[in-house]
This record gives C-alpha cells, sequence and structure tokens, in this order.
C-alpha cells in the first residue's frame, strides 16, 4: 500500500466521507476511499487506487460517490485508475444529481419576482 501525504487528496476524501456520516451504511460502501488518492484537473475527479479490488469495490459504490462530487460540484467526470494506469470513467452530470441535470425553466429565477 502507498503512503500518501496528509494534502488536498485527503481533504477531498474526507469532504466525500463527511457527506455521509450519517448514513453508515453508504459511509461503508466507499470507507475504501480512504486507500485511494484523489486529485482533480480540467474537471475530472481521478481516483487512483492501489490494487483491483480496491476499483471494483469503489466501482460498485459509483452512486454513493457520484452524490457528493455532483452536489459540491467537484468536477464532471471521474476516472478511476488502479496504478496510474486508467480503468473506468463515469460522468457525474447523471439525471437526478443536480450538476446539469435539471433544464433551466423561465420564470423560475430568484432575480425576478
Amino acid at each position: 500500500m502507498v503512503a500518501w501525504p496528509m494534502n488536498f487528496s485527503n481533504q477531498l476524501v474526507r469532504l466525500i466521507l463527511d457527506f455521509y456520516r450519517e448514513d453508515p451504511e453508504e459511509y461503508r460502501a466507499i470507507a475504501v476511499l480512504q486507500n485511494c488518492h484523489l486529485s482533480r484537473r480540467w474537471g475530472t475527479l481521478r481516483i487512483t487506487c492501489d490494487d483491483a479490488r480496491t476499483a471494483e469495490d469503489l466501482i460498485r459504490a459509483i452512486d454513493c460517490i457520484r452524490e457528493p462530487v455532483a452536489k459540491l460540484r467537484l468536477a464532471k467526470r471521474m476516472k478511476i485508475l488502479v496504478d496510474g494506469v486508467f480503468t473506468q470513467v463515469f460522468p457525474v452530470n447523471a439525471p437526478g444529481y443536480g450538476v446539469d441535470s435539471a433544464a433551466p425553466q423561465w420564470g423560475k429565477s430568484g432575480f425576478f419576482f
């Protein structure tokens, strides 16, 4: 296991995990995120895993990761990598997750009364 330094990656992990601090079932589903390195660049959240098993666990729980990433507007897509090798890409702006999911409605702006 690679020991990642305390930095922006750990802050991202904590931010996503804290989203589920009162839902222990979903928290456990994504707890393996603590064993990964996270980084953001060009609208992509890169999740680098140490091994394939961790990546598979995250892929199974991708919706639990997608929701906080979308609601906090951290990224538009997520890439899961194993030892730096690309595995899979997931869109964040999927229907129901708020980033670009709803079409604008005329007259619903808070700016106009």
